[in-house]
C-alpha cells in the first residue's frame, strides 16, 4: 500500500498512544496494532473519559483559529481532575460532565508502566492554608501528588518562579513559563500542576538519506515545502506499519521501540471520524500491513489558557464566585483563575520527543479586583454623613497647590 504524498493534502492529525501489551522477550519489532490489552475495567472507562475529553479540546471553538493545535488529554484532565477532587455540588457536576468522567468510577492516574514516559503530578499550597485531610489524602493516593509549600502573599513572583522551574525540569526543559508573568500574584492559594514528557525511538527510524523536500497542502489550498520522511519497508527484517482506511481518510500507526508507545497519524485530517467512532474504535481497525509512508519532519508547540474553552464546555461556575471548592479547604473559599496548558512535540528520523503541562491556579473567591487611580488632573470631592448620606462638603479642584 502507498501512502506517500497524499499524507501532504490538506493536513495532519495524530495522536501519540500508551500501549497495554508488552512486546515479547528479544523481539527486536513490536507488533504495529496499538490497541490496549487486559486493561481493568475502571481504568478502560477512565481512558475512555480522557479520549472524549481530548476530542472535546480539539474541536473546541475557542481554539479552533489556531493553525497548528496540540493538547495532552492526560495532562490537561489530571490537573483538572485534581482540582475536581475537591469540588462540591453543581460546581462538582459540572466538571464531571466536562471531563467526562464515569459515574462511580473514582478519578486515579493512569498506570503507565515504561521508561519512555514521565509523568508528574504537583501540588503547591499558599504558606498558613489548612487543606482537608481527605483532599491531601486525594491528591497522594488517588494522583501521586508531591506537596509544596509556596508564599504567593509574599512572594508570588518568586512562587512562580520556582513552579516553572519544577515543570521545566519534569519535561526536560521543553515546557517553560507555564505560568507567564502576572498569571501568579499574591492572591494565589493554590496552584495544581500536571508534566508529561516522552522521548521514544521508532521501532524502525526513518532512513535520513530518504528525507527529501516535498510539497504540503495547507487547509486553504497553498502549499509549503517540507522535509518529507520516508520509511524502507523492504529493508530485512521487513517491519509491518498499522493501517486502516475509512470514507476519505487513511490511518498509518508506527509503533516506538519496546512496543508500549505507538504514533498515529490519520489523512487528511478527519475530525469527523474521531468524533464518530473515537480514538479506541479507530485503532481497534488498525491491522498489520506493509506500507510505503512518506512523513513530514515537524515540530510544533501550542500555548493557551482552557478557562474560555472550558466554560464554553460546561463548567463555567468553576470560574466564578458561585464556585464551590469547600472539599479543598475551610479557610476560604476558592475559585479557578486559570488553567494554562502548554504542549511540545517534534518528530524527526529517530523517533519523537514530547511535553506537556497543565496548571490550574486557584484564588479566593473574595479578592479584590486591584485597580490603579492616580490623581494627576482636576478633580471634584466630596465629603459625606454616612448615616444619611448628606454632603457636608463638595469641591472642585484645578490646582492642589493654589
Amino acid at each position: 500500500m502507498a501512502v506517500s504524498a497524499r499524507l501532504a493534502a490538506l493536513s495532519l492529525l495524530l495522536f501519540v498512544t500508551a500501549c497495554g501489551t508488552e512486546p515479547a522477550v528479544n523481539e527486536p519489532l513490536p507488533p504495529p496494532v496499538p490497541v490496549a490489552r487486559q486493561v481493568p475495567a475502571d481504568m478502560a472507562a477512565l481512558v475512555s473519559a480522557i479520549d472524549a475529553f481530548g476530542l472535546d479540546l480539539v474541536t473546541a471553538p475557542a481554539l479552533a483559529s489556531k493553525t497548528n493545535l496540540v493538547v495532552s488529554p492526560v495532562s490537561a484532565s489530571l490537573a483538572l481532575q485534581m482540582a475536581a477532587a475537591g469540588a462540591a455540588g453543581e460546581t462538582a457536576a459540572q466538571m464531571t460532565k466536562v471531563l467526562r468522567l464515569p459515574e462511580g468510577v473514582r478519578p486515579a492516574l493512569p498506570a503507565f508502566d515504561q521508561t519512555d514516559l514521565k509523568l508528574s503530578n504537583t501540588a503547591w499550597v499558599q504558606q498558613g492554608l489548612t487543606l482537608k485531610p481527605r483532599y491531601t489524602d486525594a491528591l497522594r493516593d488517588q494522583f501521586g501528588t508531591t506537596m509544596n509549600g509556596a508564599d504567593f502573599v509574599r512572594d508570588s513572583d518568586g512562587a512562580r518562579g520556582r513552579i516553572n522551574k519544577t515543570v521545566a525540569d519534569q519535561t526536560a526543559g521543553k515546557i517553560t513559563d507555564l505560568f507567564p508573568p502576572d498569571t501568579i500574584t499574591g492572591d494565589t492559594r493554590l496552584v495544581l500542576t500536571n508534566a508529561l514528557y516522552l522521548k521514544a525511538a521508532w521501532a524502525r527510524e526513518f532512513p535520513r538519506d530518504r528525507t527529501k523536500d516535498m510539497p504540503f497542502t495547507r487547509a486553504d489550498g497553498s502549499t509549503v515545502t517540507v522535509p518529507m520522511m520516508h520509511n524502507d519497508p523492504e529493508k530485512e527484517p521487513k517491519a509491518q506499519l498499522g493501517y486502516a482506511q475509512g470514507p476519505g481518510y487513511q490511518v498509518v500507526t508506527l509503533p516506538y521501540r519496546g512496543g508500549k508507545l505507538a504514533f498515529t497519524v490519520i489523512v487528511p485530517a478527519s475530525i469527523e471520524a474521531l468524533r464518530g467512532k473515537g480514538i479506541a474504535e479507530i485503532l481497534s481497525q488498525v491491522q498489520p500491513a506493509t506500507v510505503h509512508l512518506a512523513m513530514p519532519r515537524f515540530t510544533t508547540r501550542s500555548e493557551m489558557d482552557l478557562k474560555e474553552t472550558l466554560t464554553q464546555a460546561g463548567m463555567p461556575l468553576a470560574f466564578t464566585p458561585a464556585a464551590d471548592f469547600s472539599g479543598i479547604t475551610d479557610d476560604q473559599a476558592l475559585l479557578i483563575a486559570s488553567v494554562r496548558h502548554k504542549t511540545f512535540v517534534q518528530v524527526d528520523e529517530e523517533g519523537t520527543e514530547a511535553a506537556a503541562a497543565t496548571g490550574v491556579e486557584m484564588k479566593p473567591v473574595s479578592a479584590p479586583a486591584f485597580r490603579t487611580v492616580t490623581v494627576d488632573r482636576p478633580f471634584l470631592f466630596v465629603i459625606t454623613d454616612t448615616a444619611t448620606g448628606a454632603p457636608l462638603f463638595l469641591g472642585r479642584v484645578n490646582d492642589p497647590t493654589q
